[in-house]
């Protein structure tokens, strides 16, 4: 049974409490990561924890506003012996658990505004049944995302300094419309960049449409139309369903031809007897 309990500022000891009942495997979900909130953790964790799943939103907007280290990342990477980071566009959940025991669903960051100083709530779930589905959420919010890789960390510091470099001119030069255009050309690269990494190694559009359309139907046991299908894909993906845009990056495609794969996903799921069509409605095949 639950045992359910509510919290409020500083959210820091409920946090801290939650990590030194962790015995092996914690799991983190916040948009917002900042380096001096994973010094703290790697400070006060047991080394019993080994395995930590990450899932956190690098955007063009966290990373050049601050809000998102990548040096907090890639300590995270550093410093358990097993680290997964998945990056999901518009994540806004933020959400700690223990093992398969203990949950913490909270308004507050992993920053030190949301664990210390701003007016944060939040609940802590002990055991039950609620944890378990907390943490199926969880992960299938993190098979929708892409992987962050040392690899890819490694393109987005170098394009942020090259970016920071390109306004930094703009500054000393007042604005010249040869720097303006190589600080716009340095953003659109970011946004490519970042834009890659949405599909994983080995993984094609198709098949990250083909895990949301299962992710969707979940949710609607009751089925949705194609139209209904396009608007959900659109609403989790609206950075490769992007209908203002036509790229081809690393022979992948995005933009406008989304729905097309989105067609080609359902027909792929229908083929293999994960999805069926019931009058206008698309379900998942063991929906009943």
């Amino acid at each position: 049974m639950e045992n359910f309990q509510l919290i409020s500022s500083p959210i820091q000891p409920h946090l801290q409490r939650l990590i030194d009942k962790c015995q092996s495997d914690l799991i983190i979900a916040s948009p917002y990561i900042k380096k001096a909130a994973i010094d703290w953790l790697i400070a006060i964790k047991s080394p019993s924890i080994t395995k930590v799943s990450v899932l956190t939103n690098v955007s063009v907007e966290n990373v050049l506003s601050k809000s998102l280290d990548t040096s907090a990342l890639r300590l995270l990477l550093d410093e358990f012996q097993t680290t997964s980071i998945v990056s999901l566009p518009y994540l806004h959940a933020k959400v700690f658990v223990a093992d398969k025991s203990t949950a913490l669903v909270t308004s507050a960051n992993l920053t030190n505004g949301g664990l210390w100083k701003n007016y944060e709530y939040g609940v802590v779930i002990n055991g039950g049944n609620a944890v378990q589905v907390i943490l199926d959420d969880i992960y299938a919010y993190m098979n929708l995302g892409g992987v962050v890789s040392r690899e890819f960390l490694d393109i987005v510091e170098n394009k942020i300094d090259e970016l920071a470099q390109n306004k930094k001119g703009i500054e000393v030069n007042n604005a010249t419309k040869s720097l303006q255009r190589k600080a716009q050309q340095s953003q659109e690269e970011l946004q490519d960049v970042l834009l890659a990494n949405r599909i994983r190694k080995g993984k094609t559009v198709n098949a990250l449409f083909c895990d949301t359309i299962l992710f969707v139907l979940q949710k609607h046991k009751d089925g949705l139309t194609t139209g209904q299908i396009h608007r959900e894909v659109q609403l989790i993906h609206p950075d490769i369903c992007d209908d203002s845009i036509d790229r081809v990056i690393n022979g992948q495609h995005y933009g406008k031809k989304w729905k097309h794969y989105v067609r080609r996903a359902q027909e792929y799921l229908q083929e293999n007897g994960k999805v069926v069509r019931v009058d206008s409605k698309w379900k998942l095949s063991n929906a009943d």
